[in-house]
């Protein structure tokens, strides 16, 4: 099979969708290379489509009129740009308004605009002839689509079979397409270039030589990452180009609704630009295969299921999220019904932060719009007179919905919610606000076609009758706002969904009973397609190793894993612990980030906490005075202020500007290395961020949306680096996994699990369902700052028989409450319950919760008690961390039990001991293993399992005591050595023993709960 074989499938494909075939040797006739357009083509298009109009132009100039009539069309083009004159109109003397082409009309309702949409005119050709420069004349394109005599598309084909690949078409483009010439320049003519052969699609917007940049627009392999999934028989694996993208009615959509032209906002002097003109042009956006997947298969399934629909989108960072929102929200927003009513009301874009969206905010309204179309919600009061003023999209945050939701009137209205970065907020009291403001069950309205059956009730209000029908009516609202609501879609995207996410929006895979993303674009496609870096290729471990002395004659009492907690703050803040990291972090930094990006590459900072950002940023200020380390420019970011050396400090006194201007001036050379706590760590889009320097513990979501800081590209960078100095390669590793493809579920939750819940805290006996009643008719009935001290009187005796527990039933009780709590809030969100009694058992627990906290007995600092000795970092060499995928996130939710803290006291010097025998160099594998062993022989022993359940700490320990020593002895040809240390000192021993007791006790003790 040679090359045009090739060439013949894709000629055939064209014309099986509509295209008409127009032979190279009747194409050069036609095609004026000066002009750049089919004129022919063009000229027949206007006389059949608008004789009026063609009319008026041949009365003023005669016989030349169709020239007359190109000229202006080119001069509008020249101006305007061609992305801009096709979906306009071009004007000329004597007031002739010609438009050059005809989009699809939403429905069949005007016989006219169909038919004028028909006569577009849809041409295919090969071996195109386009060069006006003398080095150009003979070169051919393979491929050209024409629409009314414009050519939009151009396509170089490739065939393996021949030894060339879609490389060699890149490389074609880039080294033999002149960008000169008017037919390649951005916005003139062409609007979109493919590089094509039998397995991928590779394209660019924009021809600049060398410097072109084309990217993939491959379908994805599913799960598997980039490229196409295996070709059905009889086509190529890039055959969806010509059958789908790029037919008829998907062109002109795309040429209507979705390529978009973006504009430089400022000069090189730093002037803003307020004319937007071909000489400000930034880039040409044609959207890319998953972007236009997902919008038409959002649009085409909810017209099929109608609203009442949840919909998850797992687009990984570099998926151009932004954009596929901006597309999604306008396309939501025009969808019709047959009958030519809109869809949908409103459309609202919400984003899961304080302050919105800068970017997609800019993204969306950037988008051609009549005036009016978009209304950013700055405050609550716009986003209510929003929604109620029924403007077509909405932009907004989600926090804004709690203080709107019964301030709004949607009766009989529908809405579609497209959410940001949908994550754990979308599960919890915003989320459900937002439902209850936009359902239409909301609004205390008067003429509710259904009203409440208040007699069902069956309160004695006490001497509140005014406010037992407002009660009975939050309490239908609020159980109406449960679950799915029939005339709202929710559409979230995210790139790290958790399991409230899935669960909230995903959807139902049949075969195996879970919920899975709608859509996917994946981790692995984005890094295998180039659109972002892995993060994980340069990553580099450090270990602390230390002593601790005490400082004390005192061995005061403490809790065991709160003061592990102190000790460790204690040594990050110590200053031979900051000086040592923050010297390795500057040195690094000089040598090996500094000069990437030809001396632009930036770097971030991640500490564990306010003091220790700043304590970190004072000392590498120091070090960036030093000769040795010119050229680094540290800045820090934190929120608040805090005491540092007897004095309050904030990131601006510290930085010395104001902190509105931290990321900005970051952005230029006058800082490069950014210290943070918290801040900045996620949603922070600096493109230049080369190297991360991690001194937090990192697990789950939060350390891959962290480390995703450092995965945008920008020209001329290579991977980025990371120092970890506080967590492990498998750590880190464990928490990339279900996200590298798609995020799958270990297991759904059970609703039941609530009920099971609740009859676990019935039977402390702590309330009963008078006093439940009681607080419910007070508060419901007027929840205001009134009524609280009546609803605080009514948790009294539920206090009194708390404080009668012991105190590790006290905890337990607090922990089922919690647990309850959060389960009744996930619950709702996936069903309605429509449980009144359990609703009103939330809401009474919600407030004896906030009675229930416990109370921690103040311990004097440790700062005096301990002192760090022979630290040292040691660097344990780059991880190999090569991410798999189909690990599944674990989903913790719908569990019954809870279980103990294990905060057991012990003696300060017994938790020095312990954390000094961490941390030293003799407890490696096999010492880890050895003690593995012993444990896996004591859970054996199920006589001894049944012990530790049935009996009391104190009354456990004999048979552990015989069990352990049995253990021990049966492992000792496991590990001679440790066992000889360890049966020669008792400290050892003792050490030993006490740390399985507690382990086997909790994990036996938790079990049994659970069960």
């Amino acid at each position: 099979m040679n090359e045009r074989t090739f060439q013949n499938h894709v000629l055939d494909g064209f014309k099986e969708r509509g295209y008409a075939y127009v032979p190279q040797s009747r194409m050069d006739q036609n095609f004026n290379r000066e002009t750049a357009i089919d004129e022919q083509t063009l000229i027949e298009f206007l006389t059949e489509t608008q004789p009026k109009e063609v009319a008026k132009v041949e009365r003023q100039y005669g016989a030349r009129w169709s020239r007359a009539v190109v000229k202006r069309i080119e001069q509008v083009i020249a101006d305007k740009g061609l992305l801009w004159t096709l979906r306009n109109q071009v004007e000329m003397a004597p007031g002739a308004r010609f438009k050059l082409l005809y989009f699809k009309p939403k429905n069949d309702l005007n016989r006219a605009a169909v038919e004028h949409y028909r006569a577009n005119r849809f041409q295919v050709t090969d071996e195109f002839h386009y060069g006006t420069l003398k080095d150009d004349l003979n070169n051919r394109i393979d491929v050209v689509l024409l629409v009314n005599g414009f050519p939009l598309v151009t396509m170089e084909l490739k065939n393996h079979q021949t030894g060339q690949t879609v490389n060699n078409a890149i490389r074609q483009y880039m080294a033999d397409r002149n960008p000169k010439e008017q037919v390649f320049q951005p916005d003139l003519r062409s609007l979109v270039h493919f590089a094509v052969d039998a397995d991928d699609v590779y394209m660019t917007t924009w021809l600049k030589g060398k410097g072109t940049r084309f990217v993939p627009s491959n379908q994805g392999n599913g799960k598997d990452g980039g490229g196409n999934p295996p070709a059905e028989p009889g086509k190529f694996g890039t055959s969806y180009l010509w059958e789908e993208v790029l037919a008829p009615d998907s062109l002109l959509d795309i040429i209507e609704r979705f390529v978009q032209i973006t504009y430089r906002e400022k000069d090189e002097n730093g002037r803003k630009i307020t004319r937007q003109a071909r000489s400000t042009m930034k880039a040409v956006i044609f959207p890319r295969y998953h972007q236009l997947r997902v919008v038409r298969r959002l649009l085409k399934t909810t017209r099929e299921q109608g609203p009442g629909h949840n919909y998850l989108i797992q687009h990984s960072a570099g998926s151009g999220k932004s954009y596929s929102i901006a597309w999604l929200a306008y396309h939501l927003a025009s969808l019709t019904r047959d009958d030519g009513d809109s869809f949908f009301n409103s459309v609202i874009v919400l984003v899961d932060r304080v302050v919105l969206d800068e970017q997609l905010q800019g993204t969306i309204m950037k988008m051609p719009h009549p005036r009016g179309m978009v209304a950013i919600a700055k405050d609550s009061a716009g986003l209510r007179d929003a929604v109620n003023a029924g403007a077509r999209i909405i932009i907004s945050t989600i926090q804004k919905f709690p203080y709107i939701y019964n301030q709004t009137d949607t009766a009989g209205r529908t809405f579609a919610v497209i959410i940001d970065e949908a994550h754990s907020s979308q599960s919890g009291e915003a989320h459900r606000k937002t439902k209850q403001a936009l359902g239409d069950h909301t609004g205390l309205n008067a003429d509710d076609a259904v009203s409440p059956d208040f007699d069902a009730f069956d309160w004695d209000d006490s001497g509140l009758d005014e406010d037992a029908d407002d009660a009975a009516l939050r309490v239908r609202d609020e159980l109406n706002a449960q679950g799915v609501q029939p005339n709202l879609s929710f559409y979230a995207f995210t790139a790290t969904p958790k399991p409230s996410t899935l669960e909230t929006f995903g959807t139902v895979n049949p075969a195996t009973g879970k919920p899975e993303p709608f859509d996917l674009y994946s981790m692995r496609q984005a890094i295998e397609e180039g659109f972002i870096l892995d993060v994980l290729t340069n990553y580099t471990t450090f270990k602390t190793y230390f002593q601790l002395v005490k400082n004390s004659d005192e061995d005061p009492k403490r809790k065991a894993s709160r003061t592990k907690q102190e000790i460790m703050n204690f040594v990050k803040l110590d200053p031979s612990n900051v000086s040592k990291i923050s010297e390795i972090i500057v040195d690094h930094f000089h040598d090996h980030v500094m000069p990437l990006l030809h001396g632009r590459a930036k770097g971030m900072v991640v500490t564990s906490s306010r003091k220790a950002a700043a304590e970190y940023f004072r000392y590498m200020q120091r070090l960036s005075a030093k000769p040795e380390y010119a050229g680094v420019k540290p800045v820090v970011a934190f929120s608040g202020k805090l005491d540092l050396g007897g004095g309050d400090v904030t990131e601006e006194t510290l930085n010395g500007f104001p902190s509105s201007e931290i990321a900005d001036r970051f952005n230029t050379p006058e800082f490069n290395l950014m210290v943070v706590a918290n801040k900045f760590q996620t949603g922070f889009d600096q493109p230049k961020l080369c190297a991360m320097y991690v001194d937090k513990k990192l697990t789950g979501v939060a350390a891959v949306q962290t480390l995703s800081r450092l995965n945008r590209i920008c020209p001329g960078k290579q991977a980025p680096i990371v120092l970890d100095f506080a967590n492990d390669a498998e750590t880190i590793q464990s928490a990339f996994e279900p996200y590298y493809t798609q995020t799958d579920l270990d297991r759904v939750t059970d609703p039941n699990v609530i009920y099971d819940m609740k009859t676990a805290l019935d039977a402390f006996q702590v309330y009963d369902e008078e006093e439940i009643a009681a607080l419910c008719r007070v508060w419901l009935g007027k929840p205001d700052v009134s009524t609280m001290p009546e609803v605080l009187r009514l948790l009294e005796p539920a206090k009194d028989r708390y404080a009668d527990l012991d105190e590790d039933s006290q905890e337990e009780f607090r922990k089922r409450v919690g647990k309850f709590l959060h389960t009744y809030m996930y619950v709702t969100q996936m069903i309605r319950l429509d449980d009144r009694p359990l609703f009103e058992l939330d809401t009474y627990l919600t407030f004896l919760s906030r009675e229930l906290a416990p109370e921690y007995e103040p311990e004097e600092s440790i700062d005096g008690l301990i002192a760090v000795t022979q630290l040292r970092i040691e660097n344990q060499g780059q991880a190999d961390i090569k991410l798999t995928g189909g690990e599944p996130v674990k989903n913790n939710a719908g569990t019954v039990g809870v279980g103990k803290s294990g905060d057991d006291e012990d003696y300060l010097s017994a938790i020095i001991d312990q954390l000094n025998e961490l941390f030293s160099t003799d407890f490696n594998d096999p010492s880890r293993k050895f003690f593995e062993g012993l444990m896996t022989l004591l859970k054996g022993d199920d006589k001894l399992g049944q012990q530790a359940r049935n009996n009391s700490r104190v009354d456990f320990r004999t048979p552990f005591d015989s069990a352990f020593l049995n253990a021990l002895f049966k492992s000792q040809a496991e590990n001679t050595d440790l066992f000889r240390r360890l049966s020669g000192n008792q400290e050892a021993l003792r050490i030993v023993r006490e740390a399985l007791f507690n382990e086997f006790y909790n994990t036996a003790r938790r079990d049994s709960s659970n069960q």
